[in-house]
C-alpha cells in the first residue's frame, strides 16, 4: 500500500510540473472542462459578465469545497489534501487559458467566445503585460496550492510511526492542526 501512495504522489509532482511550471496540459483538465462548462450553465442568470467567470468559478468552486468537505465533514484528510491539490491544478489551469486571452490559440469548446479575452476587454486590461501580469500571479496561486496539497498529501502517506513525534509537537504548538494531520 505504500508504495502506491508513493507512486500516486510522484504522478501528483509529475502533474504539478507539467500544468504548474509549463503549462502543459494533464488527464485532470478533462475534468476541469467539464465543472468549467457547467460553470457557464449554473451562472447563466446573472448576467453576460459573471456567465463568461461562471466557467472558471464552476472549476474552481468544485475542488475548492471538496476541500472543507473532506476535512470538516468526512474528516479524511487525505482527500482534502488531493482537493487541494486538484484546486491548484485548476488554477493553473485557467491561468494557462488567461495567457490566452490574446493569442486566442486554445481550441475551444462548441468555437464560441473566449472567456478571459471578453472579461480583459470588458475590464479593459487586455493589453499584453496586463495579460501576463494576471495570468502569472493566477499561475504562482496555483502553485501555491499545488505545493501545499503536495507536502499535505506526502504527510499523510508516511506511516502513523513515522509522523506521531513531529504531529505531536506540532498539536501542543497549535492544537487547530491536528484536524489537517489526521490520526
Amino acid at each position: 500500500m505504500r508504495w502506491l501512495r508513493a507512486a500516486g504522489w510522484l504522478l501528483l509532482v509529475w502533474w504539478t510540473i507539467r500544468s504548474g511550471l509549463a503549462g502543459q496540459f494533464v488527464f485532470l483538465d478533462f475534468v476541469n472542462l467539464a465543472f468549467h462548462e457547467a460553470g457557464h450553465v449554473l451562472f447563466s442568470f446573472a448576467g453576460h459578465t459573471v456567465h463568461y467567470l461562471g466557467g472558471t468559478l464552476g472549476q474552481l468552486l468544485v475542488p475548492g469545497l471538496l476541500v472543507p468537505y473532506f476535512l470538516l465533514r468526512s474528516r479524511q484528510p487525505f482527500g482534502a489534501a488531493l482537493c487541494l491539490w486538484w484546486l491548484g491544478q485548476s488554477f493553473a489551469n485557467v491561468a494557462t487559458y488567461m495567457a490566452d486571452a490574446r493569442d486566442l490559440a486554445l481550441p475551444l469548446v462548441g468555437g464560441g467566445d473566449h472567456d478571459w479575452n471578453e472579461l480583459f476587454f470588458r475590464f479593459g486590461v487586455l493589453v499584453a503585460p496586463s495579460v501576463a501580469r494576471i495570468s502569472g500571479a493566477t499561475r504562482v496561486v496555483g502553485l501555491l496550492f499545488m505545493t501545499a496539497g503536495l507536502v499535505w498529501t506526502g504527510w499523510l502517506a508516511w506511516s502513523i510511526g513515522e509522523r506521531s513525534e513531529l504531529r505531536d509537537r506540532l498539536t501542543d504548538r497549535y492544537p487547530w492542526i491536528a484536524l489537517a494531520l489526521g490520526d
